[in-house]
């Protein structure tokens, strides 16, 4: 794992250094944005009996990006996201509702080339993330629970995603993002829970 980071950050160091157009010359970009996503959990171990199927979320956030050069430049923000994901038993096909908010901070790298009025933009990062709520029949995941004095779920979340979209010459992004968590969410022994999930998002910049 740690050759890629090295390898990504290699990369991007690359690309900052080998334009000519100086930063001065490309403002920040702030604002607001807001999506809609599908998500799901990658599950293994003692978890390999149940099934989550991909369901609806949203979210609002707000919106940062540095054009570094003409063809690099970073995106983040900050997201305050609401997922929902269907738990089946795959014995008898039962199944809860897996509902969960809390807030998120993607960090991409971002090649761009010009493309009309506008430009095409092609990116990839890590991202971290912190659950507020994540409740299943009624019970909060992230909360001990009075059996066994542990939380069902993991509050920390952490990944790699990437990011597809075209930034329009004066206000409005429009993207889609896709993010493949890397932390075991699944504090109870035996079994793994891994967060996935897709979304498609429009950035009005200031």
């Amino acid at each position: 794992m740690k050759k890629y980071v090295v390898a990504f950050v290699f990369v991007m160091a690359a690309a900052m250094f080998s334009t000519q157009l100086s930063a001065q010359d490309n403002p920040v970009s702030v604002g607001f944005k807001a999506g809609t996503s599908l998500s799901n959990y990658r599950l293994g171990g003692d978890m390999k009996g149940f099934k989550s199927k991909m369901n609806f979320g949203g979210s609002v956030g707000g919106f940062i990006k540095y054009d570094i050069s003409t063809n690099f430049a970073l995106q983040s923000g900050i997201d305050v996201y609401y997922r929902t994901s269907e738990l089946e038993s795959k014995a008898d096909k039962s199944s809860d509702k897996l509902k969960s908010w809390g807030v998120e901070i993607p960090l991409y790298g971002i090649f761009q080339v010009e493309l009309g009025s506008g430009k095409a933009f092609i990116g990839a990062g890590p991202y971290a993330g912190y659950g507020i709520s994540a409740k299943s029949g009624g019970v909060n995941l992230f909360k001990k629970n009075n059996e066994t004095g542990k939380a069902s779920m993991n509050r920390f979340d952490y990944g790699v995603g990437g990011i597809i979209g075209y930034d329009f010459n004066k206000n409005w992004q429009i993207n889609a993002s896709y993010q493949f968590g890397l932390a075991d969410l699944h504090k109870a022994g035996g079994g793994s829970m891994k967060s996935h999930g897709a979304a498609i998002g429009v950035v009005y910049k200031f």
